[in-house]
């Protein structure tokens, strides 16, 4: 089996067909792994994607699969950045994995799950992932113990008490009448009788968007979510979160209209839209899922979300669908419908060390490194900027822009390496020794053979009881500079503290032979001979 890399649009669009009837082939192809969706979430992602596309052999002429990932790249607590991948289709995609054609299913999962491991990646979040247990197991199989950790996420708590892994489908029937006897228990039966007659007297309508007032209806939509989810959202997570979510909903409606794939219908009262349900068109699986809706709060009576579920199964009976899918969440207003659960995991590979493949950045993503240096430089987080440079140039060492900047960074480190010090000697002083060893690690990126970083970092490490890593940084300071009394007392102190007593002896004499009056050095010499006599005995031997 061959694996190529699709990398550009140009490539996507040249294999529109290929996908197409890779996607109608698979039983197991879902909405979210359509040409629609994918092509409209990559053209918004720009570079920050690729596909792994497979063939039988180099010279066959068609794929036989189509394994779309997300591109992200993100920063470690030890400053470095690494690249992680996520399966495609947006964080919003309902379902996510992979496509193939069910007589290489085999062959061609494994060649997905061996080309995966090629990359430069420290994590591989398979989101929303969906696909039969037999295909699951055949990839991550190709991720063993302990090379790579295999874990399932636990979706974030909205304090609600809805457990977001069970996604919730109506089976439907052939006629609106089954639907309501065969699904709806007598109350709620009697509840979207009441609802939709009210919902279709003259003061009420339905309808659809046109190519005219599509971009009206889509605004419409957001803005009721945004009055009902937006402050919600900001405060738990993030204050842009909603607004991104916002964008990235707005891209795939106007995508998925284009394409035929939106169902959107309003429910007016007067001249007013009072509620909104965007439903995605799976032509394919013959279903009708439920993306996003949005309603006026104030309106109580017709039920705007009620009515408007009811107008989506209506609709799907009356064009000969089979499935209402209301996606994730065992929210309660769903079993008024008659649900069936499923359980759709999110579950994460990462590298036994969290670090990339092979160290390297992914090359793909080098651009969005270079803009995160260039930010850090702005922020005067100058080392921040240097290391991501130098992850840059071990990736590719004609890197004409990283060069140059890594160039400039080292002279302003250099030329601030003075005041950098004094920072730290602020910081030491006040007993700070934490931070004041992180301003001496910075003067050491700058200048690695800086005689006063390299002890007084020496002395912080001895401060915090690290002992072991004191000695080694207090050795390199005598290795620059071995004539300076104090630079083999403090050595001594480390190593007495290791329980190291025949050298820390000998770092005492080194310093009372420079400095014959050193009384510090004099008196732990003494105590090392008092409370370990034996010591003195073995140097006299």
């Amino acid at each position: 089996m061959h694996v190529d890399v699709i990398k550009s649009r140009d490539m996507l669009l040249r294999v529109r067909s290929n996908w197409e009837a890779v996607y109608q082939a698979d039983p197991e192809a879902q909405f979210y792994m359509s040409w629609t969706w994918i092509a409209g979430w990559f053209e918004k992602l720009g570079a920050q994607w690729i596909v792994l596309a497979a063939k039988a052999d180099a010279n066959s002429p068609d794929y036989v699969g189509f394994f779309p990932l997300q591109l992200r790249t993100e920063q470690s607590r030890d400053g470095k950045f690494h690249n992680e991948l996520r399966t495609g289709g947006g964080y919003f995609a309902g379902y996510t994995g992979f496509i193939c054609d069910p007589q290489f299913a085999q062959e061609t999962v494994r060649a997905f799950a061996d080309h995966t491991k090629r990359l430069n990646w420290a994590r591989l979040h398979l989101e929303n992932i969906f696909a039969s247990p037999e295909r699951l197991k055949l990839f991550l199989d190709q991720f063993p113990s302990p090379d790579f950790v295999t874990d399932k996420i636990q979706r974030p708590d909205d304090g609600d008490g809805i457990d977001h892994d069970i996604y919730v489908y109506v089976n439907l029937p052939s006629d609106w009448d089954a639907f309501l006897y065969e699904r709806l228990d007598a109350k709620a039966r009697r509840n979207a009788r009441v609802a939709l007659r009210q919902a279709e007297d003259g003061e009420y309508r339905i309808t659809t968007p046109t190519a005219e007032t599509i971009e009206d209806d889509i605004e419409a939509l957001l803005k009721f979510w945004e009055l009902q989810w937006a402050a919600k959202l900001a405060a738990r997570y993030n204050p842009r979160l909603p607004y991104g979510m916002m964008n990235n909903f707005r891209n795939m409606l106007r995508c998925c209209f284009a394409d035929n794939a939106l169902y959107l219908p309003i429910l007016w009262q007067g001249e007013n839209r009072i509620g909104i349900q965007a439903s995605l068109i799976d032509w394919k699986n013959r279903s009708l899922i439920s993306l996003l809706n949005g309603r006026d709060l104030n309106i109580k009576r017709p039920p705007p979300g009620f009515v408007l579920h009811l107008q989506c199964v209506r609709w799907s009976i009356e064009n000969g669908f089979k499935v209402y899918d209301l996606q994730t969440g065992d929210f309660p207003y769903k079993y008024d419908f008659g649900v069936i659960e499923r359980r759709v995991e999110c579950l994460r590979v990462s590298t036994r060390d969290q670090r990339n493949l092979r160290g390297a950045l992914e090359p793909q993503t080098l651009p969005v490194v270079f803009d995160r240096a260039l930010r850090m430089k702005k922020e005067g987080s100058l080392e921040g900027a240097a290391q991501a440079c130098r992850q840059i140039l071990a990736v590719d060492p004609h890197h004409t822009d990283a060069s140059q900047l890594l160039k400039n960074l080292d002279t302003e480190r250099r030329r601030a390496v003075p005041a950098n010090l004094t920072v730290a000697k602020g910081f030491h002083q006040r007993g700070q020794t934490a931070e004041a060893g992180k301003v001496y690690r910075a003067i050491l990126e700058a200048e690695p053979k800086h005689v006063d970083a390299t002890y007084l970092l020496g002395v912080a490490l001895l401060q915090q009881h690290r002992y072991e890593a004191a000695e080694q940084q207090l050795r390199r300071a005598i290795g620059l500079r071995p004539n300076v009394a104090m630079l083999h007392y403090s050595h001594g102190l480390a190593l007495q503290q290791l329980g190291r007593h025949q050298e820390a002896l000998t770092s005492f004499d080194s310093a009372l032979a420079l400095k014959p009056d050193y009384g510090l050095a004099l008196a732990q010499r003494n105590s090392i001979l008092k409370t370990a006599p034996h010591i003195g005995l073995d140097r006299s031997l």
